[in-house]
């Protein structure tokens, strides 16, 4: 069995010296000296480290990798000898081969490992990029571990972002370390018990005046950190075990950050997105929003224009940019959303709600009521999709798509009057529904660029995290193809920036999942409950985070809550549960919404992003 292992480790870190051992004798090493801070230095001995201006050194241990047999747990290490090494520009690159001999396997294979400073960021940022490919699929687990030593003084706590939406400090005990891990591909094996985190990403605290040091993974996979204080640091470790044994690992990417700051909490959490810049930020206008509001086709589709004209009303229009509408329920059925695949064309004409309502509906009639939200200048937004869910009563209902568990179990999704059939979910690992998925955006990007400030993907929680399907030929992680997924798509909107900058791609995790880590924002599902909203806010930390509520009256304490407590957008919605929207609400109840909702505008107020103790 032949492996290509590939590690790219940015900025600021030491080459292992078991990699010294095998250096080829003919390939020139440059030297430097520790005084270059802040620069990646290659020694004599070909140890690669980093002072950085921070004043602390880093050194990279030698990537481990573990096969792991199935049934009797055999632990298997493999051996890593380098093959070359070049140092140029302040960037370091290595090849390197694997082997491993023993117990009857046999596994060869070779890898480059790269480390650079980050070209964006003159900090003290460190970034560390792996893949791993395989020739022949290996069924057994294959566990791996970035390894980094930090020396000087022993950090003295971690910092972790908990799924509960709280950030806590924990000492770092000097027989067992700190750790936490990050849910997602069941990936996240780990030695010992930890918290279970929102953010793949961790904080050191080392003495009152240092600074501190944030490690981050990307989120396309699970991962394990661990800090652990030794005589001469501390040693950090990000650990990732993929399961062969279920689904046979053949190419694996992963992509680590390091940085020292001094900004605290925010600073550690900020550390995470350096390994996602393929991914935006949110547009700024959805952080001034301040009251949101969905319509569900209310009234036949007459509800959309009075309640905007209303809102319209009583806003003044310096205000309405605070406000985004979505416009909900427009399509034919789940997972055809009035798209025709084969041409890659959305539908001229369709009905809307055909088993119940019946609504004419047209591209043109579509353009006009967008047009008319905009025009009084509210922020405006297209409901994408339910979660995976395709309706089984639609023509086009592809029963090869549908998501299943090892015992061929299919999971129904939510059926309400916009869906003839049963809803049942599909698998977003099955390579059709993706292709299936990035066409639709794109006809609904080439339609609707210009007339709408974004798409919101309803009910993405629907793929709980370590989920496996069976889809043909074999598994996958389904979880892992939902977080791929959703990135692919933000990265689609973000692709039609020239046309329209404000375009954002938002999520719907209920607080459940992470998948709006790789999207632009969320707009959920929850109904203003309080106890969604902790869950919620590392997912979203540099985003928006609103929820839709059907229950505005039922609900109105929890618009109270959202905005006076969190500093969150309240909503308000038509055509479901409290089916009464602002054209027929309560008149003080309305008169409440908006009294909270100028407040907030007014004072800029801005809302929490996490929790504390």
């Amino acid at each position: 069995m032949k492996i290509t292992l590939v590690a790219i480790l940015s900025l600021p870190f030491g080459l292992p010296n078991c990699f010294a051992a095998d250096a080829p004798k003919n390939n020139p090493q440059p030297t430097s000296t520790s005084s270059n801070e802040g620069r990646l230095i290659l020694e004599n001995d070909s140890t690669l480290s980093w002072r950085a201006s921070a004043g602390r050194a880093v050194s990279i241990k030698a990537p481990q990798l573990t096969l792991i047999i199935p049934g009797d747990n055999t632990r298997l290490p493999f051996k890593v000898k380098l093959r070359k090494h070049s140092f140029q520009n302040g960037e370091a690159v290595l090849e390197y081969e694997l082997s491993l001999n023993q117990g009857g396997h046999t596994v060869t294979g070779s890898g480059t490992l790269k480390v650079s400073q980050s070209a964006k960021s003159p900090e003290d940022v460190l970034l560390v990029h792996t893949a791993y490919t395989f020739d022949e699929a290996v069924t057994a687990d294959v566990e791996t571990v970035c390894g980094f030593d930090v020396q000087g003084e022993p950090a003295r706590q971690m910092g972790l972002p908990e799924r509960n939406g709280y950030f806590k400090m924990y000492p770092i005990l000097t027989d067992a370390g700190g750790a936490g891990r990050f849910d997602l591909g069941n990936a996240a094996k780990r030695p010992v018990q930890c918290s279970t985190l929102g953010m793949p990403v961790m904080g050191l605290s080392f003495g009152d005046n240092d600074p501190q040091l944030a490690i981050a993974a990307d989120p396309y996979c699970g991962s394990f950190f661990q800090a652990e204080a030794t005589t001469s640091g501390t040693r950090v470790t990000v650990r990732t075990t993929y399961m062969g044994s279920v689904v046979p690992v053949r190419s694996e990417r992963r992509t680590l950050a390091l940085e020292f700051h001094r900004n605290g909490t925010d600073g550690t959490l900020r550390n995470f997105y350096r390994t996602i810049p393929e991914i935006e930020p949110g547009a700024p206008w959805t952080q001034g929003i301040h009251l949101v509001y969905y319509d569900y086709l209310s009234e036949k589709g007459a509800g959309w224009f009075k309640d905007l004209k209303v809102l319209a009303d009583r806003i003044p229009a310096e205000n309405r940019g605070h406000v985004a509408v979505c416009l909900h329920g427009w399509y034919d059925y789940f997972q055809q959303y009035a798209y025709d695949h084969k041409t890659g064309n959305l539908f001229k004409e369709w009905t809307a709600f055909p088993g119940t309502f019946k609504v004419p509906m047209s591209l043109a009639e579509m353009h006009r009521r967008l047009k008319f939200a905009k025009d009084l200048d509210f922020r405006v937004l297209l409901y994408f999709a339910d979660g995976t869910n395709s309706d089984g009563g639609s023509p086009n209902f592809r029963k090869d798509y549908v998501l299943k568990d090892k015992t061929g179990k299919t999971f129904p999704g939510w059926k309400g009057p916009d869906s003839i059939g049963q809803p049942w979910m599909m698998d977003p690992s099955v390579p059709e529904l993706r292709e299936w998925y990035r066409g639709y955006l794109k006809a609904l990007l080439d339609e609707y660029a210009k007339d709408v400030d974004g798409f919101v993907w309803d009910e993405t929680f629907y793929i709980e995290p370590n989920f496996i399907s069976y889809p043909q030929p074999g598994p996958a992680f389904a979880d892992r193809a939902m977080m791929s997924l959703v990135s692919e798509l933000t990265q689609m909107v973000q692709s039609y920036h020239d046309r329209n900058p404000d375009l954002v791609f938002l999520a719907s995790d209920l607080g459940r999942t992470s998948y709006a880590l790789v999207a632009n924002g969320t707009y959920q599902d929850s109904a203003m409950r309080e106890e969604d909203w902790g869950p919620s806010m590392f997912a979203n930390y540099r985003n928006c985070l609103w929820s839709c509520n059907w229950y505005p009256l039922r609900n109105a304490k929890q618009n109270e809550i959202a905005a006076e407590k969190y500093g969150l957008p309240q909503g308000v919605s038509n055509g479901w549960e409290d089916n009464c929207g602002p054209c027929r609400m309560p008149s003080g109840l309305l008169d409440d919404v908006l009294r909270r909702f100028t407040k907030n505008v007014e004072s800029k107020r801005e809302r929490l992003r996490y929790l504390t103790p």
